[in-house]
């Protein structure tokens, strides 16, 4: 039998076993300790302290227990540490804190961290960190409480059984890393979660349900891959109402669609910050938003929604952000800015917004931003405006605001200010801000002269001041302007010598295009300024008899005026014979043939405001004809004006119309009549008049010059607008008699309608295919096309041919997916397979694969817009699909740019596999 002293004894032992332990493993700690301060490197000599006459618990940011002095916190955060974490790490038994946070520390996390039962707080963020997290940190690691991992580079996905291996986690902070795959919904049971910060990694897949959630405080899953609908976004709202003290929430930029519930307003009362911007969100703005007193962020930018701006936004009087711009919202916008004394950043741009802008507006001290951009506001700027003292930021362009601005105005933080786009007039004001860098109010009524206090902006980057009614002469104070990098001035009525110092000698940096009465007395300031050379030593003899000239050659205009009208209306019967309509339905209401003076009045006297393109043989106008006799019922067109100065400019218009009076295809730009006839003075004057192709042309659509607000063409788009591409030119090769050959098939040439559908335009070049064999491989001495799409053949004098049009047709398809132009550097070694079929989706826009997402709705029609829903895979076979997609499209682009004409594809061929392609991706 055990005796009472026995047992006693044994407990005892058992009691100061650890003791025991603990005093044997001394040694072994500070061996570890001291062999990972040897690995590293320590800038800033931080662990000085760390010695071996010295006790390690006395040692910088080590933490000792006080029976048996084992290290239980290792704290080295910020010190710029730079190293690997050592395997030993794994033999401190008796740590509860490791934090290594804000080094420089590389490699992998060791696994043998997960030996480390009795760790509750694993901080390692803000590293360089690679590699996936180990398995075993997520397995045998119950006891944390605090997980923080973010800003490294580590990857690998979450466990599906995620809240089962850690129960008692307060704080799970993974951002800004390349972890992927799904977020469990077990993350749940954790139960205990304060803080879930997943942003900016590349998680897919349904957006997780959050239910049970009580304690959660911040809920962070911006910059991913996550997907939704109208049901599943009702999901997770509703998941939320339980977590009554929620302040962050921010789904933002990811691939959400559908409606936002009205059970948004079910959320917490403490909510402070609410963003759901860069989605694909639609309908209205949820009601109920006045129950979110402790508001101090809105962000629901980028997005779908549409509707009107809701009144209740008027009672968060906490708010310090409002941001809603680039949406699709309407109406007038409330009044509701009197209770936003916080508010530093109001931005609303890029609606539809309409009605006047409030004064109210001035009632926000604090505001830094104000961008009302890209509506359709009316009236007068609030004076108001002009004296908020703190405003950095303010963006008006591109409304119908009238009026003239202050007279002056001293707003001491404002750096940036854009009014361009409006109905504005007046003078410029006195603007005193010394901190001034862009400027912008092209594209008003502004009169007068250009103020001389411009030139004290010391700080000016940017002036645009064109496309107004200035006059007088340039100030010769913005010679002082020496940080100036772009001063466009043109289409004015300025007067006299252009200044010659300053920024006046970068004339790359300069435009003054359209200033007739201004000079320069260089040549290469009149060649690259396109001014008068001014007449040395005649300034003050020009001065005096300027009125008397002016006089004499205002008789002389009267007297030609009254001669030409005369003899206009003499000859408009012979003009009127010239003309002739390339459509034989010309559209309802507009006259078959439209006179110079009808595109003079459409084009608003051929304003830069107008000016949609310019090409080798002229320049192409967006222009308002009436269709009617009342002035509200209008057409948009747009008119082609030949530079009949160009050699052979007349040979282009009467290719062109002889290319297009015949042809009928969907893909072909619809050109509605022509005009031949002349202008004011007298000279030649001929143009097109086309359908007007909203959207632009293809390259400037692959390469947008804003990226941040270019929207980026899906896989699907590019997919539709190459074949639209390819049955045009399949129709001209094979549906036309005689065949017609486009010769200069390129991006610029592709132009988008309201729907993205491409139509091939600008026939200047075509060629009508002789029937003769004998001239199969007759020779011409001009290379047609331009420069990277022209087929290598014709480098050598051959003849047109359709095989020369399926090269251009090459290099746009592999452009369309690569996103480089034909010039770039990466085609330097030739274009083959051999060169390019191992490394075809690595040369590939990454954005399409990245991005890559799909219409459900729209698969079976014409559009081309693919914005109505997604699908999605869990399976990762929609990487999958991308990457054949565009694999097999650049296979196809190849095939047609062979270097032999004989080893080429036909249009017909390359249409009918680039439908296989579609109806592949599609799943037909």
């Amino acid at each position: 039998m055990i005796r009472v002293h026995h047992i006693l004894l044994l407990c005892f032992l058992l009691d100061n076993f650890h003791f025991i332990i603990c005093n044997n493993n001394n040694n072994t700690e500070r061996d570890i300790l001291l062999s990972f301060k040897l690995q590293l490197t320590d800038p800033n000599n931080a662990l000085s302290s760390w010695r071996q006459d010295s006790n390690h618990c006395t040692w910088y940011g080590v933490n000792c227990s006080k029976l048996g002095e084992r290290v239980q916190s290792l704290t080295l955060s910020g010190l710029s540490l730079s190293g690997e974490i050592p395997s030993t790490f794994g033999n401190l038994f008796s740590l509860k804190n490791l934090s290594l946070a804000r080094n420089k520390f590389v490699g992998e996390i060791p696994t043998e961290l997960g030996n480390l039962h009795n760790l509750s707080r694993l901080q390692l963020s803000e590293n360089n960190f690679t590699g996936r997290f180990p398995t075993s940190i997520f397995f045998y690691l119950s006891s944390l409480v605090f997980l923080s991992l973010t800003k490294n580079n580590l990857s690998g996905e979450l466990p599906q059984n995620f809240g089962h291996a850690f129960p008692n986690l307060t704080t799970l902070a993974l951002a800004t890393n390349r972890f992927e795959g799904v977020i469990p919904n077990s993350i749940s049971n954790s139960s205990h979660l304060q803080i879930i910060d997943l942003a900016n990694n590349r998680f897919h897949g349904p957006i997780p349900l959050f239910n049970n959630l009580k304690n959660l405080t911040h809920l962070t899953l911006g910059n991913n891959f996550l997907t939704s609908t109208t049901l599943l976004n009702l999901k997770f709202f509703d998941s939320l109402r339980n977590s009554t003290q929620l302040q962050i929430l921010m789904v933002n930029d990811n691939n959400l669609t559908g409606d936002l519930p009205n059970s948004v307003a079910y959320l917490s009362g403490n909510l402070q910050q609410f963003c759901v911007s860069n989605n694909q969100l639609n309908g209205s703005i949820p009601k109920g938003m006045d129950k979110f007193q402790n508001l101090i962020s809105f962000s629901f930018e980028q997005n779908y929604f549409t509707g009107e701006l809701p009144l209740e936004l008027g009672s968060l009087k906490k708010l310090e952000q409002l941001l809603i711009y680039q949406n699709r919202l309407s109406g007038e916008i409330p009044d509701i800015f009197g209770n936003f004394t916080n508010l530093y950043m109001l931005s609303l741009g890029n609606n539809q917004f309409s009605g006047r802008i409030h004064a109210s507006i001035g009632k926000c001290k604090r505001l830094s931003l104000l961008d009302l951009e890209m509506n359709k506001l009316v009236g007068v700027i609030p004076k108001e405006i002009f004296q908020l003292s703190g405003l950095t930021t303010l963006y008006l362009h591109g409304n119908s605001l009238n009026g003239s601005l202050p007279p002056e105005f001293k707003m001491e933080q404002l750096q940036t200010m854009i009014v361009s786009d409006n109905k504005l007039s007046g003078n410029i004001p006195k603007i005193e801000v010394n901190v001034l860098k862009i400027l912008k109010m092209a594209r008003n009524k502004f009169s007068g002269s250009i103020p001389n206090s411009l030139g004290d902006l010391a700080s000016l980057v940017t002036l645009d001041l064109s496309s107004n009614n200035l006059t007088g002469p340039i100030p010769e104070s913005l010679e002082k302007l020496e940080y100036m990098v772009r001063l466009n001035l043109s289409f004015n009525k300025l007067e006299g010598e252009v200044p010659m110092k300053g920024v006046f000698m970068n004339l790359s940096q300069v435009d003054l295009q359209g200033n007739n009465r201004l000079c320069g007395f260089t040549n290469q300031v009149v060649h690259k300024l396109g001014v008068t050379l001014c007449v040395a030593g005649k300034k003050e003899k020009r001065n005096i008899l300027l009125p008397i000239i002016l006089g004499v050659i205002g008789a002389i205009v009267l007297f030609v005026s009254m001669l030409y009208l005369l003899w206009l209306l003499i000859s408009l019967k012979k003009h009127e014979e010239e003309k002739r309509s390339l459509s034989s339905t010309p559209l309802k209401g507009l006259p078959q043939n439209i006179s110079y003076g009808d595109i003079r009045l459409a084009t608003d006297n051929f304003s830069a405001t107008n000016l949609v393109g310019k090409g080798g043989f002229g320049s192409v106008y967006k222009g308002v004809f009436n269709t009617s006799n009342y002035e509200s019922q209008t057409t948009i067109l747009a008119v082609k004006v030949l530079d009949l100065q160009q050699r052979k400019a007349t040979q282009s218009f009467s290719v062109e119309c002889e290319a297009l009076k015949n042809v009928r295809h969907r893909n072909l730009v619809k050109v509605i009549t022509s005009c031949s006839s002349t202008d004011y003075k007298g000279d030649d004057f001929k143009a097109l008049v086309m359908q007007f192709m909203p959207n632009g042309n293809l390259e400037m659509n692959l390469y947008p010059e804003d990226i941040e607000s270019g929207s980026l063409l899906t896989l699907l788009q590019r997919l539709n607008i190459a074949i639209d591409v390819a049955s045009a030119m399949d129709y001209l090769h094979h549906d036309c008699d005689p065949p017609i050959v486009h010769c200069d098939l390129k991006p610029a040439n592709v132009l988008l309608d309201e729907d993205m559908v491409a139509h091939v335009a600008d026939f200047g070049l075509a060629r009508f295919l002789s029937q003769n064999p004998s001239e199969k491989h007759s020779i011409t001495l001009e290379l047609k096309g331009s420069i990277g799409y022209i087929a290598p053949e014709y480098g050598l004098g051959y003849k047109a041919s359709t095989s020369g049009d399926v090269y251009s047709f090459g290099i746009l398809l592999l452009e369309m997916f690569i996103a480089k132009k034909p010039t770039d550097e990466m085609f330097k070694e030739g274009l083959n397979m051999n060169n390019f079929e191992k490394k075809l989706l690595n040369i590939v826009d990454q954005r399409l694969i990245n991005h890559y997402e799909y219409s459900t709705q729209n698969f079976g029609s014409d559009s081309h817009s693919g914005e109505s829903g997604n699908i999605s895979y869990s399976d990762g076979s929609n990487t999958y699909k991308a990457e054949e997609c565009i694999a097999s499209a650049m296979r196809i682009g190849l095939s047609c740019v062979a270097h032999h004409p004989k080893d080429r594809l036909t249009m017909r061929e390359a249409l009918s596999k680039l439908h296989v392609i579609k109806q592949f991706i599609l799943g037909l």
